[in-house]
């Protein structure tokens, strides 16, 4: 036997103790070592810096329909009191109003054209009227009922002319009555549709010299972004009232933020939130909040995710740094403040059948160990029993090794 060193063996030896090591540090990064140390719950949202008052800017009220917005100043320019902000387009009132005129005039041409039919057949009826009248009279007066001068059948006729001629003077004065009902009737309706039509001009004047939305006093613009987070541009519908902007107090400011519905994790008023505006990242300052919607909501169109609104209470003065509404935020909400306990990486945490439980090493082998958790945060979970100091536990889930 040779005493001499394989150098391939010693290649080899080297190997596999650099994979061991490997192996080893490997293992290590997929563990846990359980210490107690100190945590803060916290929860991040984003949003946008508001006005706790404003004046709001919205479509001109008294039209009847939607119009479309033509024109809408700069968001975030100073405005002066009387200075025009916006300005719809009237081209379709303007066209229905001469729709309207038309309409009109033609309703002036039919009372007119009536009222000469009517004047017209008015006065056949009481030129009929008069010439029964004579023959009426006529017909009295030269009645001869003597016997010895006209025959009876003769007189008969006569006295029945007479009764037909009473007879007809009072359906003559019936047919008065009727015409002068029915001539009042119809030039009523069209009286009524000229007055609707005069309506509707008077309205569209109104809504036309409502076309240009003036500011009510100074400030600084700012558009109004809808339930979809888009703010209105020309070209676009807007309804009756609707807002579309708005003059804030900028003395008095406050955040609207939003969080996940998964990481809305214990929101309640007077937390305390940590708020970045993305203009000025270096000079964070702190706000408290004031009020958390019941439910969440989308905030952006065709995004399935929801989110809970967060609103703070008014930002004090002594910020440090320039503040004005529509600054974009990131903020942090402090739902639980600091304490300590043993955390462990929620990654760590597994569940079956309503159980949570941890893979625990004992030995060379991995056990499970079932747990109680409570509270944490996005990264971290508190450990409450099952666990003590100094445990190492997996990171993976050793039952899929």
């Amino acid at each position: 036997m040779s005493n001499k060193f394989n150098p391939f063996i010693g290649i080899f030896a080297l190997a596999l103790l650099g994979g061991c090591a490997e192996q080893a540090q490997q293992h290590d990064a997929l563990t846990y070592t359980l210490k107690k140390q100190e945590f803060v719950t916290t929860v991040p949202a984003h949003g946008e810096l508001i006005a706790a008052n404003e004046t709001v800017i919205t479509t001109p009220m008294n039209s009847r329909g939607p119009q479309t917005l033509e024109w809408l100043k700069e968001e975030y320019s100073v405005v002066k009191k009387g200075e025009v902000i916006a300005r719809f387009d009237g081209t379709f009132m303007e066209r229905e109003r001469r729709t309207s005129e038309n309409k009109q005039a033609i309703s002036a041409e039919d009372i007119d054209q009536k009222q000469v039919q009517l004047e017209q057949q008015q006065g056949q009826l009481l030129y009929d009227m008069d010439l029964l009248s004579e023959e009426r009279k006529f017909a009295k007066e030269f009645s001869i009922d003597d016997i010895r001068i006209r025959s009876k059948l003769e007189i008969l006729e006569s006295m029945q002319n007479v009764e037909f001629l009473d007879a007809k003077s009072v359906y003559f004065s019936w047919q008065k009555g009727q015409f002068a009902d029915s001539a009042g009737g119809e030039l009523d309706l069209l009286n009524m549709q000229r007055k609707e039509h005069s309506d509707k001009i008077a309205r569209l004047d109104a809504n036309l010299s409502s076309l240009e939305v003036i500011a009510p006093h100074d400030g600084l613009l700012t558009h109004q972004a809808n339930w979809r987070g888009e703010k209105p541009k020309p070209g676009e519908t807007l309804w009756p009232g609707q807002k579309i902007a708005a003059l804030p107090d900028t003395s008095s400011l406050q955040v609207k933020l939003f969080v996940s519905e998964r990481e809305a994790l214990e929101l309640a008023p007077e937390q305390q939130v940590l708020v970045t505006t993305l203009a000025y990242p270096e000079q964070p300052f702190t706000a408290q909040v004031a009020s958390v919607s019941p439910m969440p909501k989308s905030i952006e169109r065709g995004d399935p995710r929801k989110y809970f609104e967060v609103l703070t209470d008014v930002i004090a003065s002594n910020t440090g740094v320039t503040l004005q509404p529509g600054l974009k935020v990131k903020a942090l909400i402090t739902t639980k403040p600091e304490q300590t306990g043993l955390m462990v990486p929620r990654q760590a945490i597994f569940a079956e059948q309503q159980k949570q439980f941890v893979f625990v090493q004992d030995s060379n082998q991995w056990r499970r160990q079932e747990v109680s958790v409570s509270g944490g945060n996005l990264s971290l979970v508190e450990i409450k029993s099952g666990l003590t100091a100094g445990d190492i536990i997996s990171l993976v889930n050793r039952d899929a090794s």
